[in-house]
């Protein structure tokens, strides 16, 4: 008889099974756990968060999940997969679309998160699966190719972001100035954006930006009524701005800057009255600026900068919104700074570059403590006021920008023990007419990253000031070239904030060097200085250089074996126009980063990479900051644009008074592309090793002392297209090849004492004659040659004429007489009716 306690058990019992399980579904476990399992084969790094599933729990429970618990069973509605591949410097990731698919199954997903996990490849149409969806955010990707339809038919999507993460962003509004197409982390989706975006009626955040799109913008978004976020940035989009954009009522966000876009600002924008950003900025955009984009009541962001629009009346604007940041550059304003800005009490950002306004700098405007002013490539004048640099206790971040570049300012600096030492992060006062030494009021900020004083007349010794001690300025860059800066280039304190990466100091009067810490500089350009005496050998301290330029200075002795046996880095050597003398240093061939080959980098990634600012050089909203490094570039006195510096590869020696053979081991720099001995006293051969040189486009040996035949080998040089060899003592045939055939300018070859030959320069080759030939044949050796050359040209002047006449008329016969005879017969017809 049962008793009433087991009787208790037996109803426990039967409604612990009957109540429904609190775990997911398993074929969501499953799909989960094989999406990890294709991660962790495709990269060696994944989150840790991944690691911690346990399959033998509830994937519920795991981290990243997100499950409905207002139904039973719970279902996964909410997957946050962002950062799963932590470090885009994983050079085992291969990650590509694929690995997504058993998401796919997860068909009661209602918000999908992917940023940032540089997956490559196309966005699989599976997708469409997931037809709750409507969160889904694959920013910071790889993705590419064009977005598939059946993305449009996720009818239920209310956010669509495809562009990059806005963690990653390093402006203060959504879409400031400092997200552009270069940014790295983007997708790149290619196409036209399909008209089938209209379907997706519940929309209310569009980002497709910072992708590789084209076309123009679709009618079909301007049937988005509930859309409050657009952004089209970034793209190839051309055409003009719909007009019936300013019927979406409900926009605050606009950001189409960076296109191609053409026409007017449309005026309908003017009735989006919640508008509180808006970016046209970088795109072809002509006409007039409506004066009501200055009246909304919301509006804290507003670029109209780098167009071709003009805002008319400026001095008659009195602006009702007050806003955060503001671009008017390149917008044709003249006159003095506009006083209304002085109402602007919220800016915090502000661009009027590349305008014509003239006048002094206004004290109003240096106290209003904008934390990002550029004011470059206009023409005021006048000394800077002091206001601009002293303290205000103003609560801002020690990131400010102040570029006030290509205009007219004179006098000294401003000098004060009362400046302010912790403001900007990045002074650009280049292309002035400064004079002076480098005031307190610039070596004593703490914070600055970035001191451009370029091309000024400012005078002094710099490093008495610079570098000096912990509460001195020590920047991560700094270019004080062509000033008329004098002494001895000594870093006595390196700032902890910054690594020191770029020296641009050419164009002084230097004297000497101290490369005392300097073990993390990248970039030395001394040339066009005063510095003597012989190559210092404790270069070699300075192992993280990538490009040393010491040209046209007074240096003198040999070359120092041990000076660049550290610098396994250097791309760009110029010792160039000094008086150097000696062998060339056959250690040169073991320079590693002249064997390797190249990467696609810039000045400024050098030096953020190393100093811990990259968001602040990603901004690229120094419009003036366009460094070039002057080299000698197939005979042309050359800038490189800074960009791209990282693509080139140079070895340059020219001008001194190298003496010697040429070491064979210069060979192993395949990845060289310029490499200039000329003006030397070197003799000996070429080496038949610089035929491995695959890269090498300009070799110039010219105003030497060498001999012997050109190498056959340097036929390979498939990349050639710039050779000097003249003035040398050089004999025999020009080798044949690709490119070889191709350098047929005479003057590359002239005043070869021993006499160059071959078809580039038009001079045949006379064969060896044996003994018992040179019997045989009548007259002296050098009549016979002279009839040699005489006949070889006499039967090229004949026979190649003839040989085209006959050609043609064999071609003639050939066609006329393999006619049908129909057609002949038509032909015979017409001659006679046109006789």
């Amino acid at each position: 008889m049962a008793t009433p306690f087991s009787f208790f058990l037996l109803v426990v019992l039967l409604i612990t099974s009957a109540a429904p399980s609190n775990g997911c579904p398993h074929y969501q476990k499953e799909a989960l756990l094989e999406f990890k399992s294709l991660l962790l084969a495709n990269t060696s790094a994944t989150a840790d968060s991944l690691l911690e599933w346990d399959p033998d729990t509830s994937c519920c429970g795991w981290s990243d999940v997100g499950c409905w618990s207002e139904v039973e069973p719970r279902v996964v509605t909410d997957l946050d997969f962002s950062y799963l591949v932590p470090s885009i410097l994983d050079e085992n990731a291969t990650v590509t679309s694929a690995i997504l698919a058993p998401l796919f199954r997860l068909t009661t997903l209602m918000r999908l998160d992917l940023t940032t996990n540089y997956i490559h490849g196309e966005i699989p149409p599976e997708i469409s699966n997931l037809t709750r969806l409507e969160d889904l955010d694959l920013s910071s990707n790889h993705f590419s190719g064009a977005i598939p339809p059946q993305l449009f038919s996720l009818t239920s999507l209310q956010t669509l972001r495809l562009s990059v993460y806005e963690a990653e962003k390093t402006g203060s509004y959504i879409d400031g100035p400092f997200v552009r197409r270069s940014y790295k982390n983007g997708n790149f989706l290619t196409g036209e954006i399909p008209s089938e975006i209209g379907n997706l009626t519940k929309l209310q955040e569009l980002d497709l930006g910072n992708n590789r799109l084209t076309g123009a913008i679709p009618q079909a978004l301007l049937g988005l009524e509930k859309l409050e976020s657009l952004s089209l940035r970034g793209n190839f989009l051309s055409g003009e701005i719909p007009v019936g954009i300013g019927n979406l009522s409900r926009l605050d966000s606009i950001s189409l800057s960076d296109n191609r876009l053409t026409g007017g600002i449309p005026l309908s924008i003017q009735n989006l009255t919640k508008l509180y950003t808006l970016t046209l900025d970088d795109n072809l955009l002509s006409g007039g600026i409506p004066v009501g984009l200055f009246d909304f009541p919301e509006m804290g962001a507003l670029y109209l900068g780098n167009n071709n629009l003009t805002l008319k009346n400026v001095d008659a604007l009195v602006p009702k919104s007050k806003l955060g940041e503001l671009s008017l550059a390149s917008c044709s304003i003249s006159g003095r700074i506009p006083v209304w800005l002085r109402n602007q009490t919220e800016i915090s950002y502000l661009d009027l570059s590349r305008n014509r306004i003239t006048g002094g700098f206004p004290k109003w405007l240096a106290k209003m403590g904008i934390i990002d002013l550029v004011v470059s490539d206009n023409l005021l004048e006048g000394t800077l006021p002091l206001e601009l640099f002293l303290e205000r206790g103003l609560e801002r971040p020690s990131q400010g920008i102040l570029d006030l570049s290509k205009n007219k300012f004179s006098g000294n600096f401003p000098d004060s023990d009362r400046c302010d030492r912790d403001w900007f992060m990045a002074l650009v006062l280049s292309n002035n007419q400064f004079t002076g030494p480098i005031t307190q009021c610039i070596s004593n900020v703490s914070t600055l990253a970035l001191l451009d004083l370029s091309m000024n007349q400012l005078s002094g010794e710099p490093f008495q000031s610079l570098c000096r001690h912990p509460s001195s300025s020590c920047p991560s860059y700094i270019d004080i070239s062509f000033n008329s800066f004098h002494g001895e280039i000594s870093v006595a304190y390196v700032s902890n904030r910054y690594q020191l990466g770029v020296l641009e100091l050419s164009h002084n009067e230097f004297t000497g060097i101290s490369p005392r810490n300097l073990e993390t500089l990248k970039f030395l350009d001394l040339n066009n200085n005063n510095i003597s005496g012989e190559i210092p050998t404790s270069l070699s301290t300075m192992s993280s250089l990538q490009i040393l330029v010491l040209r046209n200075n007074y240096l003198e002795g040999s070359i120092p074996l041990q000076a660049f046996s550290n610098l396994t880095s250097l791309r760009i050597l110029d010792l160039s126009g000094n008086r150097v003398s000696g062998r060339v240093p056959a250690s040169l061939g073991d320079l590693a980063g002249m064997r390797i080959a190249p990467s696609d980098s810039s000045i400024k990634e050098m030096v953020s990479h190393s100093s811990g600012y990259f968001s602040y050089f990603d901004r690229e909203m120094l419009t003036s900051f366009t460094p070039l490094l002057e080299v000698f570039w197939k005979t042309l006195h050359l800038g490189l644009p800074n960009e791209h510096l990282g693509l080139y590869t140079f070895l340059d020696l020219s001008n001194n008074r190298l003496s010697g053979e040429i070491p064979r081991t210069l060979g192993r720099l395949t990845s060289l592309k310029v490499l200039n001995l000329s003006h030397n006293q070197l003799t000996g051969r070429i080496p038949d090793s610089f035929g491995e040189m695959r890269d090498l486009e300009s070799l110039d040996l010219s105003h030497n002392d060498l001999y012997g035949e050109i190498p056959e080998s340097m036929g390979k040089l498939l990349q050639l297209t710039n050779l000097k060899l003249s003035d040398n003592n050089l004999t025999g045939r020009i080798p044949h090849g690709p490119q070889m055939d191709r350098m047929n300018d005479p003057d590359s070859y002239a005043r070869n004492v021993g006499g160059l030959c071959g078809t580039q320069i038009r001079v045949p080759c006379i064969e060896p004659v044996t003994p018992e030939e040179a019997a045989s044949t009548p007259g002296d050796g050098i009549e016979s040659e002279e009839g040699l050359v005489w006949f070889s040209w006499m039967t090229a002047g004949i026979g190649y004429p003839a040989g085209f006449v006959t050609t043609v008329l064999g071609m003639y016969g050939f066609g006329y007489f393999h006619r049908p005879m129909w057609r002949r017969r038509r032909m015979r017809s017409r001659a006679a009716i046109k006789f």
